[in-house]
């Protein structure tokens, strides 16, 4: 129990007062918001910027004053929360609650950041919102993996770093692209960008290249596998750099 309570508190330090995330209580049960909003208080790199009562009011807040984060129950009265989920943005950032452990498979297939049982002890509300505080690395850390698993639908594909050619981001999905297949998965690539080790750049807003698959380099085309990849201004000079790294 010591250590949680030093963990907890090394997690709270003053200077994550630097990062701010704002969040939306969303629950019908009196008491259960009032705790949530006595937790949000404690941790300095949250700011609550209001509760609502039912799936309606929240929607009618958030017209209003998008936030980065919901704290949203199962059970609301009329709309549960598992359909208001499907309302919002497809990038919009929730944790459900709830009093039941039933949800939790289909919370996750929601592409919820976690899911809490009530009541909401304060440690494991801190472990949830960890998950969604924004840390912008100074530079992309070496990953040594071999290779990661890509969810497309119910599956959970593996798939070997050195045999992906290159990613392309369509809106809020991405295409993982090999020589033998192409993967569509839920997610941004700007959040993929940021878990995929230094063989990987961003060359294109809509484009992640695999370095060691790249046949050649031309004007601002890169042939990778027979595809043709637009290098941006934005991402040129970076991209560059590396290649000039290699040159002999």
């Amino acid at each position: 129990m010591q250590e949680n309570i030093r963990w907890i508190n090394l997690c709270t330090k003053k200077e994550d007062s630097d990062v701010s995330i704002s969040c939306l209580i969303v629950d019908d049960e009196p008491l259960a918001v009032q705790l949530l909003e006595s937790h949000v208080a404690q941790v300095p790199f949250l700011s609550l910027a209001g509760c609502a009562y039912h799936a309606i009011e929240a929607l009618t807040f958030l017209e209003k004053q998008p936030v980065d984060l919901i704290f949203l129950d199962i059970n609301l009265p009329h709309l549960s929360g598992m359909q208001l989920k499907e309302l919002l943005p497809i990038d919009q950032k929730v944790i459900f609650t709830t009093a039941y452990s039933d949800f939790a498979v289909e919370s996750y297939d929601k592409n919820a950041v976690d899911y809490l049982l009530k009541p909401v002890t304060y440690e494991r509300f801190l472990k949830a919102v960890l998950k969604v505080k924004k840390v912008e690395p100074t530079s992309k850390v070496n990953i040594h993996l071999d290779s990661i698993f890509v969810k497309s639908g119910k599956d959970f594909i593996r798939v070997r770093l050195n045999d992906i050619l290159y990613i392309e981001g369509l809106k809020d999905y991405v295409v993982v692209v090999t020589s033998t297949e192409r993967i569509i998965t839920y997610k941004r690539l700007k959040d993929l960008e940021q878990s995929l080790p230094n063989q990987f750049s961003r060359v294109h807003l809509s484009y992640i290249v695999n370095h060691e698959k790249i046949y050649k380099v031309v004007d601002n085309q890169i042939v990778i596998g027979g595809a043709q990849i637009p290098l941006s201004e934005k991402y040129r000079e970076g991209f560059l750099q590396k290649v000039y790294k290699e040159l002999l």
